[in-house]
């Protein structure tokens, strides 16, 4: 029963919440996923085009827990090498549970160049239903950020070059602005082919060196004419070496909690 419950009831949720976007990290949730100029660690899966302006190695990982409900929670980590060549990274994103899941596992490789970074990377995700079937399918991205002039940055971003209904092609593009060092300002517009443009803003302010509170906002014009508004909040740890960000989001179904881990090696 809990099965036909999940199929009736949830698929389309399910769906919509996997559908071709694979965000993480608790900093880049806090700010409404406004993250496509962000060179940090996340990076890995919300544009590998900033992966190139890591400067040291890393390992992350991070817990999402959707609207309090069981099977709607997410785990994802990965690794960043970095090279003076080059930055290497793998990652692993997992959603649901053994009724319904998707998992996703990639590879991504990045560069910088004078004031442009650019990296890519294939991924394989995986589609399981119990007792229905299991669907694996290949996806590539691309993605890229310039330093327009030292406070603007601009990025942009493209997952899934080859569109499908189930997998749908998704691309964003945005701008960072940091007037003072305690202060950022991100905007970002994110579209897919069957969906509306959803636009994100958000703030990161540096209280002092080591904390972070952040906020965001994001909006989306249904096909129905309505209007979704999504609040997002959150805060950053990040003493030495050692990081730790948690977010606060509202939903139509609830509240999302993320929690976000990340450990800095020395500079190669």
């Amino acid at each position: 029963m809990r099965l036909i419950y999940l199929l009736l009831f949830f698929i389309p949720t399910l769906l919509c919440a996997q559908d071709g976007i694979y965000n993480l990290g608790a900093r880049s949730t806090a700010m409404a996923n406004a993250s496509v100029t962000l060179p940090d660690q996340w990076a890995l899966f919300n544009n590998p085009g900033a992966l190139g302006s890591l400067e040291s190695s890393s390992i992350l990982a991070s817990y999402q827990n959707r609207f309090n409900m069981e099977g709607f929670h997410v785990i994802g980590g990965g690794a960043v090498y970095h090279h003076k060549l080059f930055n290497f990274g793998v990652k692993y994103y997992k959603f649901g549970d053994q009724l319904f899941n998707q998992q996703l596992l990639g590879v991504v490789i990045a560069n910088k160049f004078q004031m442009v970074s650019l990296g890519g990377g294939a991924s394989i995700i995986q589609t399981h239903t119990e007792g229905v079937n299991t669907r694996r399918v290949w996806v590539g991205e691309f993605g890229g950020v310039a330093e327009l002039t030292p406070v603007i940055t601009f990025g942009a971003h493209i997952f899934n070059f080859k569109h499908g209904s189930l997998h749908p092609a998704t691309m964003k593009a945005g701008l960072s602005f940091k007037p003072k060092d305690f202060l950022l300002l991100n905007m970002e517009i994110e579209k897919q082919i069957q969906n509306t443009e959803r636009f994100k803003t958000a703030i990161e302010y540096t209280i002092i060196p080591a904390v972070f509170i952040r906020t965001g906002l994001g909006i989306q014009r249904s096909e129905f004419a309505n209007t979704d508004v999504q609040p997002f909040f959150g805060f950053g740890l990040h003493p030495k070496d050692f990081i730790l960000d948690y977010s606060f989001s509202s939903a139509q179904l609830g509240a999302i909690h993320e929690v976000s881990l990340s450990f800095l090696f020395k500079k190669s």
